[in-house]
Order: C-alpha cells, then structure tokens, then sequence
C-alpha cells in the first residue's frame, strides 16, 4: 500500500494563445483548500508568462481502518489571475490529470473539477472520473467540455479552477487506499471578441 511516496507532485497549466494575443499573460495565481494548505504548494511562472507550473506536497485523500472521515476527501482550488484585452474572451478547452492511486479491492476512489470565472454564474462541471480496487497504479484523466463557459465581454477576472478527491471504503470496510492529483496540464483558447466570438452592443 502507499508506494505513491516515490512520486512528486505537479501541476502544470499550459496556455495557447493565438498570434493576436501575444500581449495575453499569467499575472499571478493563488491557491487554497484542504489539499493544498497554507505553504504546501509552489509555483512558477514561466519567463513569457504563458505557463503556470504548480507544485503541491499534500494533495491526497485516503481511506481506512482507523483513518477519519475527513482525511476521505481533499480539494484545491487556484485562481489564476490572468491579463487580456477585455475585447476578447477565455475559455478552457482541455484539461489532463495524472497521479496516484492505491486501492485495495472494494475501495472506491473518484476525482472532480470544475471550472468558472470570477463572478459568474456559469460553471463547467463538476466533470468526474471514478475507479474502484483493486488498483494500483498511476493514472490520467480527460476533461473535455461539450459546451464551453467563456468569460464575460468587457472584463477580466480570474479563472478558477476547483479540482476534489474522495475515497470511500464504504463498501469494504476492511480495507484501504489512497488517492493522489500529481499534475494538471490545462488549455485555455483565446478568441478575439469582434472575430470569433462578437459581444453583445451596449
């Protein structure tokens, strides 16, 4: 059980931009959740602000005899702060998962994101993946969006990006596992307002 201790945790988001949108960066980012305390995580920015890697050290969730309820369930949630020309707009349109699951048979483990903008009511998601023991292994994930939220005309606010484990022995009471997020890479698609995607007039 546990052999994910050999692996590093990261999270890496990778921005496309179109050649129009060269002035598009990551300004910042912030983050907070009971998988991603307070310090836990790191991140860096890359030199043309394009790419956002995010490195976290306690983003699991575990399940078990003589293991508490809260310890079955973590989350983190990044607000990536991002600069555009209010003329145009964002939208995310892939996002990959990868990391580490122990379960023993019977445990189950799951793993949901969501994404939205600051201030908007609309939300992608909760998008979830699921797996039941016994598995041991690394594994990736998808999500992909059948109808995307775009941000809003005329402003720039950021991105947020909320992403829950949970395991559950529910059904097997007896055993174990653990379930781990190791790396996020994210695409975001920028498309100039007044070309692809016209906002409404005044």
């Amino acid at each position: 059980m546990f052999l994910r201790w050999a692996f590093g945790f990261c999270s890496a988001f990778f921005f496309a931009f179109p050649a129009l949108a060269q002035n598009t960066r990551i300004a910042n980012f912030t983050y907070a959740g009971s998988g991603c305390p307070v310090g836990s995580a790191a991140g860096v920015i890359s030199p043309d602000q394009k790419a956002l890697t995010v490195i976290f050290d306690q983003f699991e969730a575990h399940t078990g005899p003589g293991i508490g309820r809260a310890a079955n369930r973590a989350f983190c949630q990044l607000a990536v702060d991002l600069r555009f020309d209010p003329g145009w707009q964002v939208a995310v349109f892939d996002a990959t998962y990868r990391g580490f699951a122990d379960l023993e048979a019977g445990v189950q483990g799951l793993h949901e994101t969501s994404y939205y903008f600051s201030g908007s009511p609309l939300t992608s998601g909760p998008l979830t993946w699921s797996m039941i023991g016994p598995f041991t292994n690394n594994f990736s994930r998808t999500d992909t969006f059948t109808t995307s939220v775009w941000s809003e005309c005329g402003t720039v606010r950021p991105l947020n990006i909320k992403t829950s484990l949970y395991v559950t022995n529910r059904l097997a009471p007896a055993s174990s596992g653990v379930l781990t997020n190791d790396t996020t890479d994210v695409q975001v698609r920028i498309e100039y307002g007044l070309m692809f995607r016209p906002c409404p007039g005044p």
